[in-house]
């Protein structure tokens, strides 16, 4: 996991969903194991797997779409160096 090929990641938790420990074991894993990027975990209780295409237009669904797209938006991290020739 230390290889992950990104700088973040954005992971998403239905509070009823079956799934939803290894998410967050997912989540931890990724936290501790020496990658350097970035991981953040958001959980929306009440509502189950793939909730979001089940009622797209429910409260938790428009946060997550909300959430997704700001976290898409962001400005990746740029890293910079001064070369010696």
């Amino acid at each position: 996991m230390a290889t992950t090929g990104c700088e973040r990641v954005l992971v998403f938790l239905a509070g009823r969903d079956k799934l939803k420990n290894a998410g967050r074991s997912y989540y931890e894993e990724l936290k501790k194991c020496g990658w350097e990027g970035n991981v953040e975990m958001v959980e929306h209780d009440g509502v189950g797997h793939v909730f979001h295409l089940l009622k797209p237009r429910c409260e938790q669904a428009l946060d997550m779409m909300k959430r997704l797209v700001s976290f898409i938006n962001q400005e990746p991290v740029i890293i910079s160096w001064t070369s010696k020739i």
